[in-house]
């Protein structure tokens, strides 16, 4: 009998401890997603909707100038001038027109065999 009775008491700790625990999850769980959905609304409501914060854009100036940093020393910075010349001269390969290229040398060899070809023809006549 006194196995019964732990037994009992047991699953009741279990279970209430197992629904105290989740409770408690929830609980954060629903705190956290009630603060995102405060700073949603007030994002949408006091920024993107209004222009409250113009004021702040206008006068925005980025902390570009605090994270400045020295070159450790010449090599690097011929290095560095170099790596940009290699980086511009494929930008450039990237942006031509192959297709159109290949179009335009078609067009002209095409012309260039049949001046080739009536050359040849008055030629023999």
């Amino acid at each position: 009998m006194g196995g019964r009775i732990h037994g009992f008491l047991g699953g009741v700790l279990l279970t209430t401890t197992l629904t105290y625990y989740t409770s408690e999850y929830i609980s954060k769980n629903q705190q956290f997603i009630s603060q995102q959905l405060r700073q949603s609304d007030y994002i949408i409501n006091n920024r993107i909707l209004s222009d409250a914060d113009e004021k702040l854009r206008k006068n925005y100036v980025p902390n570009s100038h605090i994270s400045y940093s020295a070159r450790a020393g010449f090599a690097e910075t011929c290095k560095d001038i170099w790596n940009d010349e290699i980086i511009t001269m494929v930008n450039w390969i990237y942006s031509l027109n192959w297709y159109k290229m290949g179009v335009d040398i078609d067009a002209k060899v095409n012309q260039l065999t049949d001046k080739f070809a009536d050359s040849v023809i008055k030629k023999d006549q």
